[in-house]
């Protein structure tokens, strides 16, 4: 609800009263005295003279003129920069008590005047600021002189979530430019549980229901834990103070200095301590951490290094934190050789938390980790979990670097924070775990998959720009990370190792504790790349721009001249579909294309296609027959698609049929990966497109697979219910059996974690496609666990997930129940997770109706993290996609106040609902709904366009490709 300057009005009055109340009672029994305690300003009590709750506004004029506007007319979000922060002092007090959670706070914060002004703006949001408590003083070497703050002064913008205080004009006090000042004030706020903010999260041991307070700011929730200038590049240090009982931890960036006792005399609260911890390092609001819990420490064996690195989780998951103890010291001493800078801080703390609305969170020095991504169980966790857990805590180390030592200026460049960490990811993770080959999985795990996503029309531009907080959270995409991370690897390539890695590190030094853009990053590689004489036919920022400025990436065409070595190249955007919207976008889109090319693997040519080309002809490079194959784009290094003349797709067909070891593990993957999508976009015919795929049969290595299954995936959900769904899976039955018989159902001892993936996905794959072999082992092994549930050798971790999904597909709600239960009973989240996926496997509707009705119960177990994943997985299941839609309808109201703006959560379900969707009906539902919730959309309305565009392609296929592919069959099987 919108408010005036008449007072501050809070959605949820009822809970904001009981707070009051709450308050009123810590007052009384003198509680609100230890709080404030061991302050030098004054403590102000926060009732007023009648011993109500103050008012948290008491101003009577029309708040409007505060709001600044941009030159337009348009609402400008930005803080203006009259004063800027340099220091802040925050004291943090959280109630963890049930029925009472809150949140007890002040805080200091030292101001550097910019120009004169008689107000101070800064960001504020679902807290209460005591108003009597605000002070504005003068520093100085004397006893700084103290500014009246007007009694109407203290106001509040909801919708900017802007809080103004302004200086007494009776005492024409002002701010004078140059002077320094310190603005200081109590609040508090409610401890809720949605997962932003400073929240609280729950959880049980030994049946005991326990509570926690953790912080998740970014990208704009920092203003929800304490009043401050929550944009990016107004960074400031910080001192940390915050109050636990005597049985709890509390944590932030800095070691702990000291702890003191809670200056009290009353009987049973001399349990209480305040925990003080060290100054930070300059950083941005966005990276404050603040935990109060009663975990246990697991310390890491760091070697030589000068910090230190400790591990928490909850007491009854400590075994499963020694694998992220043993790779996170080795991670992050390996980037600062990568960097060649010094980790800045003095430890690293990271710690799983049991609701977290993310992945993890890379504050700096304490990093927080959903509890799948840093906890790992050597017995119940797959080799698919150890990889999550490793990347993402890579993810999490490089960011130490590229985004807390050097911070995008503002989320219109976030891509340079995430982006690059999603980039530096494989290289951390190469490095401690080397069988996984990260740096051939790259391809099929962040470039393939967003291509998909950057080639529909409603893609957006790696730098886009944005204002509001809703705008700023629909950027946390896969544009934004695997985009972000394919042209990093891209420039690094062309760029070659030694000049990529100088030129960051140049870039990085140069703007520590600072903030950039990305022309910053662009200059420190053109000025090194010029140092080493790197041959470029542009500048880098000229090079980038296209890539980083444009939506979508480019199909090349490559037609050969078979008689002359020579070849034509063209480039085009590639689309999925193209509407009257691509021919009404004036972007040119061409780009700087690297291209490079080979016949046997061992010599490479290369050359480049401008930003005003759309073709030329280039002679080869490099000695080729006529009758020998050209591949393009040589491990896929470019962030571009390539399609070839029927010729060359003709040898390249052969070459795999008859060795496919002569072509690259990588350009396999390739292959696979472009043939099936030019395919799908009407660029090359399904029948070379599938030719190609018949070489599958011969193929045992894992990245190649992943993209065909990928690529072929698409066409069985579009083909899911129709007639021809038969004929496909008997095809995917052909390619899929001779690697399953070569794998089997059984994992090997001592076998390297990439086979162990591939079996993973062929038993997936042989038991989803009706191999009776694979669901008889499965059904059966499910049967013996529930025989004997607490034996955890019946079923391979690795397996569990396809076991437990086919044998509930197969079975009834007696097998349901049981994963219900072991769900229930597990105390690791990733087995969780792989129980809760799996349960949305079940046929019977009924079943899945009371998983989407669970979702939203908070008595069900579910947490609310894992809600949403719940509703997208019974959406990716053919009979649920549309019993989710109908979900998401009806409660839509319910959902959006679970999920009010976490992390794209409702953009991710919208997605998964609407992924399959490909008949007129569903499309004209989908646009209806969007109509309908139009209001109900901020934060997941780029998801919204993309679903119906995706939509909008699936009909498409139906209609131009659906008959194509059945004919193919047809004639096949």
């Amino acid at each position: 609800m919108k408010t005036t300057s008449g007072g501050y009005v809070v959605s949820k009055c009822r809970a904001l009263l009981l707070l009051f109340a709450f308050i009123g009672s810590l007052i009384a029994v003198g509680v609100l005295v230890y709080f404030l305690a061991d302050r030098p300003y004054p403590a102000a009590a926060l009732t007023n003279g009648n011993g109500a709750a103050a008012s948290a506004s008491s101003s009577s004029g029309s708040g409007k003129k505060d709001q600044p506007h941009d030159m337009a007319g348009n609402k400008n979000v930005r803080l203006p920069r009259a004063v800027l922060p340099s220091r802040y002092d925050v004291r943090l007090f959280p109630v963890l008590e049930k029925g009472n959670f809150s949140i007890l706070g002040h805080v200091s914060i030292d101001l550097q005047c910019q120009m004169e002004t008689d107000r101070i703006v800064l960001h504020s949001a679902d807290i209460v600021v005591d108003p009597k408590s605000v002070k504005v003083f003068e520093q100085g070497n004397k006893p700084g002189k103290t500014l009246m703050v007007a009694s109407d002064g203290i106001h509040y913008d909801t919708d900017m979530e802007f809080l103004v205080i302004r200086l007494c004009p009776k005492h024409k006090d002002k701010l004078a430019k140059g002077a320094n000042y310190t603005l200081s004030m109590n609040y508090v706020g409610n401890l809720t549980d949605q997962l932003r903010g400073l929240y609280r999260s729950t959880y049980k041991e030994d049946g005991v229901e326990k509570y926690i307070a953790v912080s998740q700011m970014e990208p704009t929730d920092a203003r929800r834990a304490f009043p401050c200038f929550d944009e990016p590049n107004m960074k400031a240090t910080f001192t940390v103070t915050l109050g636990r009982h005597r049985d709890m931890t509390a944590l932030s960036n800095m070691p702990l200095i000291n702890t003191t006792q809670m200056q009290v005399t009353l009987e049973g609260m001399e349990g209480f301590y305040w925990d003080h911890f060290a100054p930070s390092v300059p950083m941005s609001t966005y990276l404050v951490a603040f935990i109060v819990a009663n975990f246990t420490q697991v310390e890491a064996d760091v070697g030589n290094a000068t910090w230190k690195f400790n591990i928490y989780a909850r007491p009854s998951a400590r075994n499963q934190a020694q694998y992220a103890s043993e790779i996170g010291p080795k991670i992050q001493a390996f980037f600062e050789d990568y960097f060649q800078i010094p980790f800045p801080l003095p430890k690293q703390d990271m710690i799983a938390i049991p609701d977290f609305a993310a992945g993890a969170m890379e504050n700096w020095g304490l990093i927080t980790y959903r509890e799948t991504a840093l906890l790992y169980d050597e017995k119940k966790s797959s080799v698919s979990n150890k990889e999550r857990v490793c990347e993402v805590v890579a993810h999490e180390l490089a960011h130490q670097w590229f985004g807390n030592l050097v911070t995008m200026d503002w989320w219109t460049d976030l891509w340079l924070n995430e982006g690059f960490a999603s980039y530096a990811e494989y290289l951390g993770s190469q490095h401690v775990e080397p069988g996984l080959k990260w740096l051939q999985q790259f391809v099929t795990r962040d470039l393939q998959d967003v291509m998909s996503l950057d080639a529909l029309e409603s893609s957006h531009p790696i730098s886009v720009v944005v204002h509001h907080p809703n705008e700023i959270n629909e950027i946390f995409d896969r544009i934004s990370y695997g985009k972000g991370a394919t042209i990093i690897r891209m420039l690094a390539a062309f760029l070659g190792e030694k000049t990529f890695r100088q030129g960051l590190t140049n870039y990085l030094k140069s703007r520590q504790y600072g903030n950039a853009v990305q022309d910053d990053l662009w200059d420190a590689l053109t000025k090194q790349a010029k140092v080493n004489k790197v041959p470029l036919p542009t500048g880098v920022k000229q090079i980038m721009d296209t890539w980083t400025l444009k939506m979508g990436f480019p199909v090349v065409t490559v037609t050969r001249e078979y008689e002359n070595s020579s070849v034509s190249l063209s480039q085009e955007r590639f689309l999925m579909q193209r509407s009257n919207a691509s021919s009404q976008d004036k972007t040119v889109y061409l780009w700087w294309v690297p291209l490079t090319y080979t016949t046997d693997f061992q010599t490479v040519g290369s050359t480049w296609l401008a930003d005003g080309q759309t073709g030329k002809k280039h002679e080869l490079s490099i000695p080729v027959d006529k009758n020998q194959w050209v591949i393009f784009n040589v491990d896929q290094m470019g962030y571009y698609r390539i399609n070839y003349d029927s010729k060359n797709w003709q040898m390249i067909g052969q070459q795999l049929m008859t060795n496919h070891s002569a072509i690259s593990v990588i350009n396999r993957a390739q292959i696979m990966d472009d043939s099936l999508n030019l395919a799908e976009a009407g660029l090359l015919d399904y029948e070379t497109a599938l030719n190609l795929t018949r070489y599958l049969e011969h193929e045992t290595d894992y990245v190649p697979w992943d993209a065909a299954l990928s690529s072929m995936g698409y066409i069985s959900s579009m083909m899911s219910r129709t007639s021809g769904y038969g004929l496909l899976k008997k095809h995917f039955r052909t390619i899929i059996t001779p690697l399953y018989n070569l794998v089997g159902f059984d994992q090997k001892v001592g076998e390297d974690l990439l086979m162990t993936k591939l079996r993973t996905n062929a038993v997936s794959w042989a038991c989803s496609m009706g191999n009776k072999d694979c669901i008889s082992r499965a059904v059966n092994s499910y049967a013996q666990w529930m025989a004997d549930p607490e034996n955890i050798d019946i079923i391979s971790p690795n397996l569990k997930g396809t076991v437990t999904c086919t044998a509930i597909r197969e079975g009834d709600e007696v097998e349901w129940e049981f994963a219900l239960n072991r769900y229930m009973a597990s105390n690791v989240a990733s087995e969780q997770a792989v129980l809760l996926s799996s349960m949305s496997c079940s046929e019977k509707p009924w079943i899945l109706a009371k998983m989407l009705e669970m979702s939203l119960d908070p008595n069900s177990g579910i947490r609310k993290q894992d809600a949403a994943r719940v509703i997208s997985q019974v959406a990716y299941n053919s009979l649920g996609r549309y019993m989710s839609f109908n979900f998401i309808r009806d409660k839509w109201t319910e959902l959006r106040k679970v999920f009010p703006s976490t992390f794209s959560s409702m953009s991710g379900i919208i997605k998964a609902v609407a992924t399959s969707f490909n008949t007129e009906l569903e499309l004209k539902e989908l646009i209806q709904f969007r109509e309908e919730k139009s209001e109900g959309l901020s934060g997941a309305e780029r998801a919204t366009q993309q679903s119906i565009d995706r939509a909008k392609n699936n009909l498409n296929w139906m209609r131009q490709n659906y008959q194509k592919v059945v004919d193919w069959l047809q004639r096949v099987y």
